[in-house]
Parts: structure tokens; C-alpha cells; sequence
């Protein structure tokens, strides 16, 4: 079956990955944005596309205004050459957008309580790091800093596999597809951070 590819960059609800960490391909009736996770539409869960940005190479880029639920709203690919001819390309193997527009749920797929929760454990242990750690050892990670690192790294990983997890952190009729982005970039954020800082204190103690 005939397809094209383009490399580039996306956005994914508020989730900016830059280029090359995007690739688009077009074939008949499927459409593909993988980046940041995988997102994949019919020509029917796709309503139209609308250039979007208007800055060359930093901000040129195509929304693939869809209306699939379980997907952030936002989903845009950036194109680094002529947006057109991309466009032009994708009809040329046959893609056409057949969907209807739906109604979506408002607000955030999370519930406010578990946002709150996580807010209130995330300040208790670095304020207990501040209490008792940098106090006399100052300009040195706590364990405390690293544990609340840790804790959000594995809950950010654990989320789009427990059930239980999602039962406690969405709300009802929400899907964890609508937040994974941002639980990637909360495991790459503090993974890589909480790595760094276990490496310091490691070196801090061994000495």
C-alpha cells in the first residue's frame, strides 16, 4: 500500500517535542503521528487539517483536528519544509478527512483531589529536606528530594498500566490517553533528575 513520511516535530496537548522526534505517515485511510507515544487516526476519527504557527522552522505546522476522545485535544505535527506540499503529499496516497466533529468533555481528565495530594506530599518532603538536610549539609540533594523525585517518576510510570491507579487519579469517563504525554515528560523530567542527584549524594557519602 502506498505511503509517505515526513520527519519533524509535535505538540501533543501542551507536550512539545522538537524536530527530529516526530514522524507523520499518510497512507489511504489511516493517518500516523509517532512521537511522544504513538497516535493513530482513520480517515473517519479525522475532521480536517488547519495550519497552525506561522514562524518558519520554529512554529510551521499542521493541527490534525481529529475527534477521538481518548487523545488530547491538541495534536500538531511541525513541519521544517513547505506545510502545502506536505499537505498535498498526504492526499496524494488517497487520506481524506470523513470525521464529525464531537463535543468534548471539559476540564481536566484528572481529579483536582489527586492533584492536590500529590501537591501536599510532593512540599511536605522537600520542606523535610530543608528542615533537617540542607540545613547542615546546604547546596547538597536531600534523600527526602530524591524520594519525591523517585515516587513521581514511578507513579507517572505505573499510571498507564494499573487500572487502580487510573480509577484513583481520572475522572470518570476520562482515558489515560489524554494525559500520557505529560506522564512521559514527567518520567524523562525526573528520571533524569533524580538519577543525577542519587549519583551526587552516592559520591557525597562514599567520600
Amino acid at each position: 500500500m502506498k505511503e509517505v513520511s515526513f520527519t519533524g516535530g509535535s505538540r501533543i496537548g501542551w507536550v512539545n517535542a522538537s524536530w527530529p522526534l516526530a514522524t507523520l505517515t499518510a497512507r489511504a485511510q489511516e493517518l500516523k503521528l509517532s512521537t511522544l507515544g504513538t497516535y493513530t487516526f482513520t480517515d473517519q476519527e479525522v475532521v480536517s487539517f488547519e495550519l497552525y504557527g506561522s514562524i518558519p522552522i520554529l512554529s510551521s505546522g499542521i493541527r490534525i483536528n481529529h475527534n477521538r476522545l481518548d487523545y488530547p485535544e491538541k495534536v500538531v505535527f511541525w513541519c521544517m519544509g513547505n506545510r502545502e506540499a506536505v499537505l498535498d503529499d498526504i492526499r496524494s496516497v488517497g487520506f481524506r478527512p470523513q470525521g464529525k466533529a464531537v463535543e468534548r468533555p471539559s476540564g481536566f481528565a484528572f481529579r483536582w483531589s489527586a492533584a492536590l495530594l500529590a501537591i501536599v506530599v510532593w512540599n511536605v518532603l522537600l520542606l523535610g529536606d530543608n528542615q533537617f538536610h540542607l540545613a547542615s549539609r546546604p547546596g547538597l540533594p536531600g534523600p527526602l528530594t530524591v524520594l519525591a523525585l523517585v515516587s513521581v517518576f514511578a507513579v507517572s510510570s505505573a499510571l498507564p498500566y494499573s487500572a487502580g491507579l487510573q480509577r484513583a487519579v481520572l475522572r470518570p469517563g476520562r482515558s489515560i490517553n489524554e494525559i500520557t504525554p505529560y506522564l512521559r515528560l514527567l518520567q524523562l523530567v525526573t528520571g533524569l533528575v533524580s538519577l543525577g542527584m542519587g549519583i551526587s549524594l552516592f559520591a557525597t557519602w562514599s567520600t
